[in-house]
């Protein structure tokens, strides 16, 4: 297994990889709760987010980019990038399915678990994983205006 710590760039729509960890995890916790925010446009990413992952346009291209320069750079642990992008965007395609199927679910709360689990799979220790999953997101009404 090859240990990797990254610093990369993050931009709306990276998955893991940024220009620290705390950034990294605001873009998926914020992408998690836009299911809610946005049911349309989340319900165009579901039904299209498998052919999209095997995109060479996109967003899946700047976030293996991203997964690999974390690789390069040492901060995440990644025997294989193909295979860790896949498991990032299948898990945020699993959370807005099931949040959609389950209405009630707190849409917050599940973005912050499933970005804990996936931080722990990439090799951040659990405090450290919980550290930055608690950290306050950016005003999300603000974000909603700068991405119309």
């Amino acid at each position: 297994m090859q240990r990797v710590r990254g610093r990369g760039v993050s931009a709306p729509g990276h998955v893991l990889v940024g220009a620290d960890d705390d950034e990294v995890a605001q873009s998926f916790r914020m992408t998690g709760r836009l299911h809610r925010r946005h049911p349309e446009l989340s319900r165009i990413l579901l039904h299209h987010g498998l052919e999209l992952v095997q995109s060479d346009r996109g967003l899946a291209p700047r976030a293996f980019h991203d997964i690999r320069a974390a690789v390069d750079a040492g901060r995440f642990e990644v025997e294989d990038l193909d295979l860790a992008l896949a498991v990032a965007a299948a898990a945020a395609l699993a959370l807005g399915a099931l949040l959609h199927a389950q209405p009630d679910r707190d849409d917050a709360t599940s973005a912050d678990l499933v970005v804990r689990g996936l931080l722990r799979q990439f090799g951040l220790p659990v405090d450290e994983a919980e550290r930055i999953c608690s950290l306050n997101l950016p005003d999300l009404e603000v974000a909603d205006t700068l991405a119309r």
